[in-house]
């Protein structure tokens, strides 16, 4: 089962927050996704191993771009919530905009959390690992989830 997925199509945020993660929290597994096509095809393939007694195994966390190529993340957002297997999967929006309109509506699709990224390298650092800390050792899931 993978612990937290990433959707970002920048190299260098992607790779940073990736790192930030696997030092928060050393024995997790991460998956990086570049585009919002590939990430709804890689949660539609979670869906598809569903059973009937057995839900998929859902990440304890989604951190997720908004501008993405193909699709961006309000896209994939919607995607997710209209799936009522997502529904309990923590989904956070880690992103440039500082843009109302944008956050708004990530709210309104059901985000669990919206984050922009610092500009400064360290706060970067700060902001990702204080939200991966929070939502894979703090927060708690519902079991099964």
């Amino acid at each position: 089962m993978t612990d937290v997925v990433l959707v970002d199509d920048n190299s260098n945020d992607a790779d940073l927050a990736l790192r930030v993660v696997r030092k928060t929290a050393s024995n997790s597994s991460t998956v990086l996704l570049e585009d919002g096509e590939r990430a709804i095809e890689y949660f539609r393939q979670l869906m598809d191993s569903q059973t009937d007694e057995v839900g998929p195994n859902l990440p304890k966390l989604l951190l997720l771009d908004l501008k993405l190529p193909k699709l961006d993340g309000l896209e994939v957002l919607r995607f997710l919530r209209s799936h009522a297997v997502f529904n309990t999967m923590p989904i956070v929006v880690l992103s440039s905009s500082r843009e109302i309109s944008d956050v708004r509506k990530a709210y309104e699709l059901g985000v669990n959390s919206f984050a922009v990224k610092p500009v400064q390298f360290d706060q970067y650092l700060t902001r990702i690992s204080a939200l991966v800390s929070y939502w894979l050792t703090i927060n708690e899931l519902p079991r099964g989830a």
